[in-house]
């Protein structure tokens, strides 16, 4: 049952965004009409993953599940103020119990996604001797960390060369060649990734028009009855540009701008992974393949932007972006591009 008037409430933070390791502060609120016998006030907080989807089988439908719990803490808000030795009083009037919850270093970061979500939630239930117990949420969001300085590798500049030859039996329709430029693997939300794109089509093809774009790609892992995966590609920002002439050669050069996204994660959840990918495809003329580029993008919190002037760091941990997170993390209606299961 619910219990009334009662407000869980987090210091500093009105957004309630936090990032992994770091300590949260705040009081509960009770305001209570009348007397209550109680035997605790119990704070439990807790992280939880959950997936799930259901596929078709040869007879009837199969769901795979998969579950984790990241944390769970459980603290007795009336233990400093009431000596418990079974049932006691609390007094009609309003009651504030401060608490302190330190958060573990490596939590995967809250996700709301098509086939699961990763949620943080706190919950206060007031425990009364030979009745039910009476509860109140709240839900808060965690970014974990992930500082691209960490990882120099992605810093270094990206260059992606793709040839095509056109030959068919002893007919030579020439070549063509598309080569995507980026200067690093990482970004951080809100940056833009520049782009150039050179095609040099010395064939005998046209090409019909260039597409980029950036995808986040989600893949869900079941833990029940077997473990199977589940993909889902959600497209983020894109770019579509003109063709290219029969021995004509061109560069476009342009800035796909990243909306506010929750970091890349790696291996702090084993069943949901967050990653992204730049993908360039040129599309050719007639019944021929397109041409294809599929580069890796990692997402950061943070990271020194090394073209800024005395030093200057580019950061997400700035508070002002706090209330976008809160915003971005929440269940949304993104354009789902595809979604598949792969099985092992």
């Amino acid at each position: 049952m619910t219990l009334r008037n009662c407000i869980i409430l987090f210091d500093n933070r009105p957004d309630k965004v936090f990032f992994s390791g770091e300590t949260v502060t705040g009081v509960v609120s009770l305001t209570l009409e009348k007397n209550k016998k109680c035997q605790a006030l119990m704070l439990k907080v807790l992280g939880v993953a959950s997936c799930s989807w259901t596929e078709s089988q040869i007879i009837g439908k199969k769901v795979f599940l998969g579950n984790e719990v990241y944390f769970e803490t459980l603290n007795n808000l009336m233990a400093e103020q009431h000596v418990q030795t079974g049932a006691s009083d609390l007094v009609a009037g309003k009651h504030t119990f401060n608490f302190t919850i330190v958060l573990p270093p490596n939590l995967p970061s809250s996700f709301e996604g098509m086939y699961g979500h990763v949620r943080y939630l706190a919950e206060v239930k007031l425990k009364r001797p030979y009745k039910i117990d009476l509860s109140s949420k709240n839900v808060f969001t965690v970014l974990s960390h992930l500082n691209l300085n960490e990882l120099p590798s992605i810093q270094l500049p990206m260059t992606h060369e793709l040839l095509k030859n056109f030959n068919y039996l002893l007919v030579d329709n020439g070549m063509l060649e598309m080569t995507i430029k980026i200067p690093s693997l990482g970004f951080i939300s809100g940056e833009s990734i520049p782009v150039i794109c050179n095609i040099k089509n010395e064939s005998k093809i046209k090409v019909e028009c260039i597409k980029l774009q950036l995808v986040k790609m989600i893949l869900y892992t079941s833990k029940y009855p077997i473990r199977k995966h589940k993909v889902e590609m959600v497209k983020v920002s894109r770019y579509l540009g003109g063709g290219v002439n029969c021995g004509e050669e061109k560069i476009f050069e342009l800035s796909l701008l990243l909306p506010e996204l929750p970091p890349s994660s790696f291996t702090m959840s084993s069943i949901i992974e967050v990653k992204y990918e730049l993908k360039a495809k040129a599309v050719i003329s007639g019944f021929h393949s397109n041409l294809k580029s599929i580069i890796p993008i990692v997402i950061g919190t943070a990271y020194t932007n090394q073209n800024a002037n005395m030093g200057q760091s580019t950061s997400s941990h700035d508070p002002e972006v706090y209330q976008i997170y809160n915003e971005m993390l929440r269940p949304s209606n993104e354009e789902v591009l595809i979604a598949k299961g792969i099985s092992e």
